[in-house]
């Protein structure tokens, strides 16, 4: 693969009708995108997080990838560094089980007996053009390999009908008793009482069905889940299969590269464990955010992924140089008060790109502690296979670049519209059965308040 500087054009805004904020303008673009094959949609619409200044808009892949690494140990296209060089050259996902092979311990690695599960394979599309918004900047671009490829999608999404959102119907089941729940998290308990883990994240699956069956009612409904419940991690996928609608509030692995573009250089992640609601009182809200950062329970369960992912990272890092580079700490958000740490390493030289995402994927933080046996007795416990829920959703750079948001929070659809959205929470020794499963149905709440509410 050739490496170069991105061809970049700059593209005529505002698109809104009647101008708008520029949160908007992502879902302007793909709605004019929208019956394009392999439409994909990276949005930021909580642009005070530090992750949250830019979105990208893709359609129309040229080639794809089904590797760990797409770009296979070749060199970055673009020189690290050029201008807008970060912007994404492949789109895709990795599922939880995408690297089970990596480990020698037979209920991870060996046969599996639970049924396949919906976006269950890697897969990464390859664009050669994709349009940049800069939220801070107010401004938006193509950048793409050549003027060729530039040229042809500023010409689609400047000459396209501006369309208003679609209405849909959104409908969230329950896929099973909540007793079943329970009667797994006390098993879990049990073992941990046992003294064979200290942690572990269990999952549940509500049964979701999207209707009108049609790209502009799954835009609509992404767009009405990612404006009531804001997130740097925005992302609409038409994937192989269906589609993937996610409001993931988590970083997985944000990697930098090196100078000359073929190996990651430093990497990082920010675990969240411990969620609060805003409260419009600004004396509840305080109240609320001293109350999650006291808690014992999120304090203790941090501390445990804490360790677990700093050895993840330092499992391909140079010895010394794996940080807390940010101690756990509330962050707030429009809608929610999260509690976070980011630990951060320099990736040891003669490392591939795969070998870095086979230490990060699946993470610590949606696993448990120690991780490969809470990873068994996940695959125990849970009836369903995880697919994406709990993988990661990003993009890979021009430059060689890497971010990764956690697939929670995430909807995965069939062609026919029906899918399912998974939901968990970590289980330690103090845990109540009965409270763990309260716990899913509020990570739920965003979607069945989004399905409750009247169609857009």
């Amino acid at each position: 693969m050739e490496t170069r500087a991105p061809f970049v054009l700059p593209l005529a805004l505002p698109l809104s009708n009647g101008g708008g904020s520029s949160i908007t303008w992502p879902f302007d673009i793909a709605r004019k995108l929208a019956h394009r094959r392999g439409l994909s949609v990276l949005v930021s619409t909580d642009t005070s997080s530090p992750h949250g200044r830019r979105s990208f808009v893709a359609c129309d892949p040229c080639d794809g990838a089904f590797g760990l690494d797409p770009l296979e140990g070749a060199v970055a296209p673009a020189h690290p560094g050029s201008d807008l060089a970060f912007a994404p050259a492949f789109i895709g996902v990795v599922p939880f089980e995408a690297t089970r092979s990596r480990l020698e311990r037979p209920a991870w690695s060996g046969p599996e007996r639970r049924p396949s599960p919906p976006c269950g394979a890697i897969e990464w599309l390859r664009y050669d053009a994709v349009a940049v918004i800069d939220h801070e900047a107010e401004t938006a671009h193509v950048v793409a390999d050549d003027e060729r490829a530039a040229l042809r999608l500023v010409r689609e999404i400047e000459d396209g009908p501006a369309r208003a959102p679609a209405r849909f119907r959104l409908r969230v089941e329950e896929d099973e008793a909540g007793e079943e729940h329970v009667a797994r998290v006390r098993d879990a308990i049990e073992r941990i009482f046992d003294g064979e883990l200290y942690q572990v994240n269990l999952a549940r699956r509500l049964r979701v069905s999207l209707q009108p069956n049609d790209p502009h009612a799954v835009l609509s409904a992404a767009e009405a889940l990612l404006r009531a419940f804001p997130t740097a991690f925005g992302a609409v996928l038409r994937t192989a299969e269906g589609w993937v609608v996610s409001t993931s509030p988590e970083l997985l692995l944000d990697a930098s590269p090196t100078p000359d573009g073929k190996a990651f250089e430093r990497i990082a992640t920010e675990p969240i464990k411990g969620t609060r609601r805003r409260a419009s009182d600004t004396d509840e809200d305080r109240a609320l955010i001293s109350e999650l950062d006291a808690d014992p329970k999120e304090r203790a369960e941090l501390a445990m992924i804490i360790d677990v992912e700093r050895n993840d990272v330092a499992r391909v890092s140079i010895p010394g140089t794996t940080t807390i580079a940010k101690d756990p700490h509330v962050v707030t958000h429009r809608t929610l008060h999260h509690r976070v740490a980011r630990v951060e390493g320099v990736v040891r030289p003669g490392l591939s790109r795969a070998d870095v995402l086979r230490s990060m994927v699946p993470s610590g933080s949606v696993t448990g502690a120690p991780k490969v046996r809470a990873m068994e007795i996940i695959a125990e416990l849970e009836p369903m296979r995880r697919g994406l829920y709990t993988g990661g959703i990003g993009y890979v750079g021009r430059d060689g670049s890497t971010r990764l948001s956690m697939a929670i929070r995430t909807v995965v659809l069939d062609d026919d519209g029906e899918g399912e959205y998974l939901v968990g929470g970590g289980i330690v020794a103090d845990s109540i059965p009965e409270r763990e499963l309260d716990e899913t149905r509020v990570k739920a709440a965003q979607l069945v308040a989004v399905s409750a509410s009247k169609p857009a």
